[in-house]
């Protein structure tokens, strides 16, 4: 006896998947926030949350002068030619988006 499975299209299993980890992503951080103001109180939490955040906003403040710089550099050594003057663009544009 043959026992048929069913066929679900590849496109579903990936957007159903996706949908399940939003939601357990989103239960584990409602369960950690509840945990951590237990634990630290409200106004520690907003601490923790705020530093946090900074953290987060200072990760994300590249605005790809990392990538643009990689580029640069490859181009630059392909053509053997200095690439100290991109680097130092890139130090004083990162600083400057800090």
């Amino acid at each position: 006896m043959k026992v048929q499975l069913l066929k679900i299209p590849s496109h579903l299993i990936v957007a159903g998947s996706s949908w399940l980890s939003k939601i357990i992503i989103a239960g584990v951080q409602l369960a950690s926030i509840s945990y951590l103001i237990s634990i630290l109180g409200e106004e520690k939490y907003a601490i923790f949350s705020l530093l946090t955040g900074l953290l987060v906003w200072c990760s994300a403040v590249d605005f790809g002068i990392g990538t643009g710089l990689q580029n640069y550099i490859s181009e630059c050594r392909a053509k053997n030619k200095s690439y100290d003057a991109y680097i130092k663009s890139a130090l004083h544009l990162s600083f400057i988006a800090i």
